[in-house]
């Protein structure tokens, strides 16, 4: 038997919690699942499959922020029957995500450990696990926390979960079956591809349809033929039971599975057995009978079987939790001291992780009580005084090195330090301590060691620049001058877009998911659309607690950034659009709700998110009362001609005073919103300034022809238009059906709104490298009551409402859609990439050659990768740049192949065994394949 522990995520002044992985070869367990714990297991090759349970030390934000993404990336890659457990409010905290999240195939069980409840354990083939309540001092548990709940509430909670993630099914017997195929529908629906047949104009009329629907009939919301965005639309209509924040913090004992004792061959033949079925049976506790008559039992062959190893999973979240810790009597029985006498117990405790707030490890109580338990035990601390604030993502930091050589006033390095607070020897006197670095492994069985064979080394920026510059295939990039000196351009007219996540749907190796920040000259700050992680992230770009000396641009750290943060835009309910906005929600209210006077802060999203904050904020303190909330369809702009005679939905009383409000916090003249073409409730969204600039935001669409109306309202053109472009051209009927934009249908809407600046985002996985354009592309879109849109309004081109039935696209045949979904495997998707690589000699490409693509005209693009600043003049430099950094990407996802492939020879799996099979690149492509027509 084999089993070990694994840190996924330590407790350092960036991150949270701490997250742990428990592996067997039938199951792995999770304990704690902050946000960015997906990123970081595929960052690590950590596997996430055959996860059999889930355990949260805390039901909040810190330990579960990472949750919904996950449960929605494994879902989506078949994983069934799950188990979560935690604290009071977990059932509540699950149910809220039923505006985004609906996987009713995947069956998850929520059990709610909760306090004075005599069953409140867990148990499986692998491991038993005990809670440890505790509350800070002077806390009173009310009866709503106590014992088992049986409240009608509850039940309706539980209905509920039911509803959105299926039941748990207990595993039947393992019965080689017939693979069963799943419908052609079924599976594109979990890829993201949507039914509609239907053309653009039908589509919007349509979406729009359903956002007005209400007071749906009970009985209609459970048949089985509705469509994924009925079926949406109807759950989230459901009211959940109110409920009441807790400070309960869980801690874990986990206890192995017993081990069969050793088998011995010689005592075996001495009785006249053979090898084959009867040492088998010997094995497995069963009587065998000789060819003479002669009966064996199990216990002449086999030696007696064994208690597994225990661990404890100690989390301690702030001072004021440490009496109730070390006086809880659950520990008494691991501990040395003269009133303990249970040996069994002690010697069985082979591990503790410490997961520790500030101020805890310092704390001489804390101290005292971890150095009772026996010297043998292994100490994991946790805690951010210890833990370096390494920047884990080291491939992320090594693309971005190389591309700040370039431009560094564009592409900002993520602040990091490989220097703790203090020396781990000031926590306690002993050779068992250990820092939980990423990957540090401690094996349970078969023999108890520490193994930190698998810990990354994570390079400090400053390093990463002496790495890339002498070590890697990324030293060419530093030998190309940039032929425009990087410099702030003074009295630059134009709002400062700082892109901090630029992929799509989950995150990767390179790109988390989508968050922009805005920075308004001489106002406060504004955010659009915030993904997981983006807070982590943030305090990265900006700096925290200091500011980050290698962002020349932004002069604010994080908490200045926060504390002026005035306004916030979510597009549209996916998950991938709006996770991180818990946590920076939470953050904003702690670092805030102590000025005076108090400031305020405006959100404008669908209807539905502020349900979703509302019923989260039963579970943790979010300043839900110092939030003011826009409905999106309250600012939403329609029209019947183009670039006139807009209207708005008419305000509330209340809206009217919240838009004032946020008109002269930030200095704007106009925020408007238009329904998009992606899903129900999705919006683009546009604001203007006093000052003259405009910024559009797309979201996630396809081309529409609202998204242009918008552009165009006013009679000002986009000073910056920030547009999704989820795929490459080739890719096209997969936008289609995932109602996502291309790279050449994003430079078409730029055009057809007259945008001064294109800055492109939102990258699906399966596009690493620079996008490229097609001339006949972008000239072909058509919109309806626009016609072509490619040299905009004042395009030879143009034609007016497009009354005789133009589209923007084909119908969409979906027998014939195959595609990968956005989760294929990242070494694949590289190799693809690679597979047209550039020519052996690398030309930098003038500026006449850029000039040559004329139908750009006097539009500037520039493409947008995870934590850049553009303004307008950053774009403008942007084109000079394009060579060097074309050059870098494709070096580092070769060196990215070549890194795989050894690992894939040489790193054994968790059952002990080398794949057989390494990764090769593809063959090059000819030089001749290189085309140089294409775009940025």
């Amino acid at each position: 038997m084999k089993w070990n522990v694994q840190v996924i995520k330590s407790s350092t002044h960036n991150s949270g919690s701490t997250s742990i992985l428990v592996n067997f070869t039938s199951g792995r367990y999770l304990f704690n699942c902050g946000e960015g714990a997906q990123r970081l297991s595929f960052e690590n090759r950590a596997r996430m499959s055959k996860l059999t349970a889930v355990f949260l030390t805390r039901v909040d934000w810190d330990c579960m922020g990472g949750l919904p993404g996950m449960l929605l990336t494994l879902a989506d890659t078949g994983a069934r029957n799950m188990t979560i457990c935690g604290g009071h409010n977990l059932v509540h905290a699950l149910a809220a995500t039923r505006h985004f999240v609906l996987r009713s195939e995947m069956g998850i069980a929520a059990k709610e450990l909760r306090d004075g409840d005599a069953a409140a354990a867990f148990q499986d083939e692998n491991i038993t696990v005990t809670p440890v309540h505790v509350y800070p001092d002077r806390y009173m548990v009310s009866a709503q926390e106590w014992g088992p709940d049986e409240s009608r509430e509850a039940h309706m909670r539980q209905a509920l979960l039911a509803r959105i993630f299926g039941v748990r099914q207990e595993p039947e017997p393992r019965v080689k079956k017939s693979k069963q195929k799943t419908s052609q529908q079924q599976q594109q629906r979990k890829k993201g591809y949507y039914s509609d047949q239907c053309k653009d104009a039908a589509i919007e009329e349509q979406l729009q349809q359903l956002e007005q629907q209400s007071n749906i009939d009970a009985a209609t919301k459970r048949m089985p033929l509705q469509s994924h965005d009925t079926r949406q639309s109807n759950i989230s209509e459901v009211i959940l039971p109110k409920t009441q924040p807790t400070p309960c913090v869980i801690s874990y004992i986990v206890e192995g599975p017993t081990v069969p004792g050793r088998f011995d061959p010689k005592a075996a033949t001495t009785l006249g057995l053979k090898p084959g079925p009867q040492y088998a049976a010997l094995i497995r506790g069963e009587l065998v009978t000789t060819r003479d008559g002669t009966v064996i039992r199990p216990e002449q062959c086999v030696g007696p079987a064994r208690a597994s190893g225990i661990f404890i999973f100690i989390d301690c979240p702030g001072p004021d939790y440490i009496l109730a810790l070390t006086t809880n009597p659950r520990f008494t029985p691991f501990l040395e001291i003269p009133e303990n006498q249970n040996s069994d117990k002690k010697s069985r405790l082979l591990l503790i992780i410490h997961s520790l707030g500030p101020g805890v490890a310092q704390d001489e109580r804390y101290k005292t009580w971890a150095s009772l338990f026996p010297k043998h035990v292994q100490h994991m601390v946790s805690a951010p005084e210890y833990v370096p604030d390494n920047n884990p993502f080291q491939r992320h930091l090594r693309i971005q090195t190389a591309m700040s050589l370039t431009d560094p006033l564009t592409f900002i390095r993520p602040q990091a330090s490989d220097k703790p607070d203090l020396p781990l020897s000031t926590f306690m006197e002993s050779d068992k301590l250990v820092i939980p670095h990423y990957m540090t492994i401690f094996d349970m069985e078969p023999t108890p060691k520490l193994d930190v064979s698998s810990v990354p080394m994570l390079l400090t920026p400053d390093k990463m620049v002496d790495r890339v510059m002498i070590g890697t295939n990324l030293k060419t990039t530093t030998n190309i001058l940039s032929a425009a000196e990087p410099r702030i351009v003074e009295g630059d007219n134009g709002p400062v877009v700082c892109p901090i996540g630029t992929g799509a749907s989950i995150p990767n190796l390179y790109r988390n998911v989508s968050a922009n920040i805005v920075c308004v000259r001489g106002y406060g700050g504004m955010v659009l659309d915030c993904g997981e992680s983006t807070v982590s992230l943030l305090k990265r770009f900006l700096g925290y607690p200091s500011r980050n000396q290698l962002n020349m641009r932004i002069k604010q750290n994080y908490i200045e950034f926060v504390t002026s943060l005035r306004f916030i835009f979510i597009s549209h309910m996916h998950a991938d659009h709006h996770l991180g906005a818990i946590q920076l929600l939470h953050e904003w209210n702690q670092l805030t709700c102590m000025h005076n006077p108090q400031p305020r802060l405006t959100i404008l999203a669908p209807a539905r998110f502020w349900v979703w904050l509302e019923d989260y904020a039963g579970v943790q303190d979010l300043g839900l009362d110092r939030i003011d909330f826009i409905s999106c369809r309250e600012t939403c702009i329609s029209g019947s001609s183009p670039g006139t005679n807009y209207t708005k939905y008419k305000l509330t009383s209340k809206g009217e005073e919240n838009i004032a409000k946020l008109k002269n916090d930030l200095g704007l003249s106009d925020v408007s919103t238009c329904s998009v073409v992606h899903c129900p409730w999705a919006y683009g969204v546009s604001i203007t300034h006093t000052s003259g600039w405009k910024l559009v935001y797309s979201g996630d669409t396809r081309p529409c022809a609202n998204l242009v109306d918008l552009g165009l309202a006013d009679g000002k053109a986009p000073t910056i238009l920030l547009h999704e472009a989820t795929l490459s051209d080739d890719l096209r009927r997969d936008a289609i059906a995932k109602r996502h934009s291309t790279i050449s249908e994003a430079v078409a809407m730029a055009l057809g709104m007259g945008a001064e600046n294109l800055l492109l985002t939102h990258f699906s996985q399966r596009c690493l490298t620079l996008p490229r354009w097609e001339k006949a592309n972008i000239e072909a879109v058509k919109l309806s009551r626009y016609g072509y849109i490619a040299g905009g309004k004042n395009s030879d081109n143009f034609s007016p409402a497009a009354e005789s039935g133009d589209i923007d696209e084909p119908d969409v045949v979906l027998d014939d859609i195959f595609s990968p979904d956005d989760t294929k495997g990242t070494k694949e998707t590289l190799l693809n990439e690679l597979d047209n690589p550039l020519p052996e000699e690398f030309e930098i490409e003038t500026d006449a050659v850029v000039e040559e693509q004329s139908v750009l005209g006097k539009l500037r693009v520039a493409t947008a990768f995870d934590m850049s600043v553009y303004a307008p003049s950053d774009i403008d430099r942007y084109r000079y740049n394009v060579p060097m950094l074309r050059k870098a990407l494709h070096d580092e996802l070769t060196l990215f192949v070549s890194e795989e492939s050894s690992a894939d020879d040489t790193s054994p799996n968790f059952n002990g065994k080398t794949p057989q099979k390494a990764l090769k690149p593809k063959s090059k492509a000819t030089k001749g394949g290189h085309n140089k027509q294409n775009g940025l």
